[in-house]
Formats: structure tokens, C-alpha cells, sequence
């Protein structure tokens, strides 16, 4: 990594920058435990020669969202600032500081650019990863050929029902011969009304020869694992259930 750049006018705007990004962070990020917090010999080569650390390494990320590790750099800051006034020369009075004060008040701002767009960048992919969990994925599952006659003593095989942890625009393709109507779709434990874990409602229309009912399903909230998927026409006696597959 090239070094931080060093600016010497402007401190003003720089100093002004540099607090106002102190206090954002110490109002909206408390971290009481400390959790993740660097050492203080780490904060104050922050402040001192930012330039000696990698701030590409995503772990520095963490100063700019913590309280604490702010309150301290403030304190090592103000700590520096003073030692710089002391050593400085006070032959001829300055209205603004000596220009390492000033240098090293731009590396950190500099720095603190840095990581903010590393934390943007880290807070941009995983909005992106999660916008991608909750957009929703269609689904077709045909549960036409249900309840048909079979040879005697032949039972009919239950079809094979698989979705994934997402929100389902689901096309359910009711049994022959199901009426019209108001439809209750659920996913549970079991083959009742108890551990109910999500449902849906829809309306069933007819498709040529078939009834179709389209639901929204949301199964963010589903674990993976087994399942039943319940359909029953309101007010019309129990539901159907079928087994289900939730993955991942």
C-alpha cells in the first residue's frame, strides 16, 4: 500500500471534519464490552503515522464503528496536539499550529477516508448479499394428480416438494377436481394446526382443465429440515397435507 498523502493547508476544515466524525460515531456506535478494540499502542500509531498500518485490512474497519476506540483516539489525540505545542517554537506565535500538528491531523483524516470506504464497500456486498436472500424466487408445485384413482391396493404417491429459505411467489397446482375459492396455505411441523411455522393466503382460479392457486410464502424464517405443506379451502373441513423439503 502507497503511503497516505500529507496536506498542509485547509486545517482547519480538516480538524472540523475529523471531530464531526467523532461524534457521529460516539452517538450512534456504543460498544460498552470493548468488543474487538485494538490495544492502545495500535490507536496511537493511528493518530501518530497512520501510515505504518495497512488500513486496506478489513479489521481497521472497526474504528469507525466503535465508540470507544474513538473516545481514546480523541484522547491520544489531544494528548499529541499538546506535546507538539510544547516542543514547538515560541519565538513567533502562531494563530494555527505548527505544521506537524497539522500534517498529522490530515494523515488521520486521511485515513479515516480510507476506512469509511472499506466500510462502505463491506456494508455495500452484504446489502447485496442480503437483498439477494429476500428477493423472491417463483415456484410451480403440481399437486394434480392427487387423490386419482388407483388399482386397489395401490396408494398414491405423494409428490416430491422441495423450496428453498426465500420468498416463494408459489404457483400451486391443486388435485383434480378441487373447487374454486379462498385458499389457506401453511408450512408446520406436523399434520395439524400445532407448529405452524408460515402461511399464505390466495384465491384459486381455473387453468384449462387444472386449479391453481398463487400464494406469496415467505420461509426466511423457516429452518431447513422436514416439513408439511398444508392446503384447505376456507370453510371447507380439514386440510391436505403434503411433505416438504426446506433447504438452505
Amino acid at each position: 500500500m502507497s503511503k497516505l498523502p500529507i496536506f498542509a493547508r485547509d486545517d482547519e476544515n480538516d480538524t472540523h471534519l475529523f471531530d464531526r466524525w467523532q461524534e457521529i460515531v460516539m452517538e450512534q456506535f456504543p460498544n460498552p464490552g470493548r468488543i474487538g478494540c485494538f490495544d492502545r499502542e495500535t490507536l496511537r500509531i493511528f493518530v501518530e503515522t497512520p501510515e505504518k498500518l495497512d488500513l486496506e485490512d478489513p479489521k481497521y474497519i472497526h474504528i469507525t464503528e466503535c465508540a470507544e476506540c474513538t473516545r481514546e483516539l480523541r484522547e491520544l489525540r489531544s494528548l499529541r496536539e499538546e506535546r507538539l505545542r510544547q516542543t514547538s517554537t515560541r519565538k513567533t506565535e502562531r494563530r494555527f499550529p505548527s505544521w506537524q500538528l497539522t500534517t498529522g491531523i490530515a494523515a488521520c483524516v486521511t485515513a479515516l477516508i480510507i476506512l469509511s470506504v472499506q466500510s462502505w464497500r463491506n456494508h455495500t456486498s452484504t446489502s447485496g448479499q442480503q437483498a439477494r436472500v429476500d428477493a423472491a424466487v417463483s415456484a410451480t408445485v403440481d399437486l394434480s394428480d392427487d387423490g386419482l384413482p388407483r388399482d386397489a391396493g395401490q396408494d398414491a404417491p405423494k409428490p416430491d416438494i422441495s423450496l428453498p429459505r426465500r420468498v416463494i411467489n408459489l404457483r400451486l397446482i391443486l388435485p383434480y377436481y378441487s373447487p374454486l375459492g379462498a385458499y389457506r396455505i401453511t408450512v408446520g411441523r406436523d399434520r395439524n394446526e400445532n407448529g405452524i411455522k408460515t402461511e399464505a393466503s390466495g384465491s384459486a382460479v381455473a387453468q384449462g382443465s387444472r386449479t391453481e392457486v398463487l400464494v406469496n410464502l415467505d420461509l426466511r424464517k423457516v429452518a431447513p429440515g422436514k416439513y408439511y405443506l398444508g392446503t384447505a379451502r376456507v370453510g371447507d373441513g380439514a386440510p391436505y397435507y403434503y411433505p416438504l423439503s426446506v433447504s438452505q
